[in-house]
């Protein structure tokens, strides 16, 4: 059983990821955007003094704006420290707080959806963070 969650927003929508797949949460401040550099790779920022690659999966009309600017899952891809760009990461959650729907397959939502959980206000999709990487970086291809 998965220890607990963090959740997040990307839109309207909550999404979830597991707690053990996440090393830390921060604010996305100060990206510098460096030349080359295509979707969904968007910059860097300076995390404790070392740079960190920012992939942004917010939706596109987000990117750029003069909005909140969002918060980063600070993960591990491909063996390197790495974020990922949410709108706003709203939770961490035991195991408990989250429920199976027990509602059958997944297969008519993206393949990046591993599972649809729920709470107290409605679904949560539990999302394999590497996947929806890929799938955005696939839509790019």
């Amino acid at each position: 059983m998965t220890p607990g969650y963090v959740t997040f927003r990307l839109g309207e929508r909550e999404f979830a990821t597991p707690l053990a797949e996440v090393r830390e949460v921060v604010r996305l401040t100060g990206l510098q955007v460096l030349p080359g550099m295509e979707p969904p790779l968007v910059g860097v920022i300076q995390l404790r003094g070392n740079p960190l690659p920012v992939l942004d999966v917010r939706s596109l009309d987000r990117r750029g704006s003069d909005q909140t600017p969002g918060d980063v899952l600070v993960v591990v891809r491909n063996g390197e420290p790495c974020g990922i760009a949410v709108d706003t990461v709203t939770a961490v959650r035991g195991a408990g707080e989250l429920h199976s729907t027990n509602e059958g397959s997944v297969g008519a939502l993206p393949g990046y959806v591993v599972e649809v959980l729920r709470d107290a206000t409605g679904p949560v999709m539990l999302v394999d963070l590497e996947r929806l990487v890929a799938s955005l970086e696939l839509a790019r291809a």
